[in-house]
């Protein structure tokens, strides 16, 4: 792969992480556009390390604990969607209802 190649591999991962977003904005896919962006990029960075005389190793060693800190990126969103109400069907709560109403029923 050439420096030419190379550049054209950056823009292009570029291009689908914008395509993904806009074909389906969902923080899902956001999270995984974004993982398989860090990923690809650090394999292009290798290859441009290597023409350029240095050690591509080391790019391609951090590439799955880089994209990996999407996860970490995402964690807050995640962990709010596990304690969601439902959007259809029967709403829980942890407040019981003399906890909410008061005990006056």
């Amino acid at each position: 792969m050439s420096i030419h190649n190379v550049a054209e591999s950056i823009k292009r991962n570029a291009g689908s992480l914008a395509f993904a977003m806009k074909c389906d904005p969902s923080d899902a896919a956001a999270q995984a556009a974004l993982k398989e962006f860090i990923q690809r990029t650090y394999s292009d960075l290798a290859s441009l390390a290597w023409h350029l005389g240095a050690d591509g190793d080391v790019f391609q060693r951090e590439a799955v604990p880089a994209s990996e800190l999407v996860d970490d990126v995402y964690f807050a969103i995640n962990r709010e969607k596990e304690f969601e109400a439902p959007v259809r069907g029967q709403v829980y709560s942890t407040l019981n209802h003399p906890q909410q109403f008061g005990s006056g029923f």
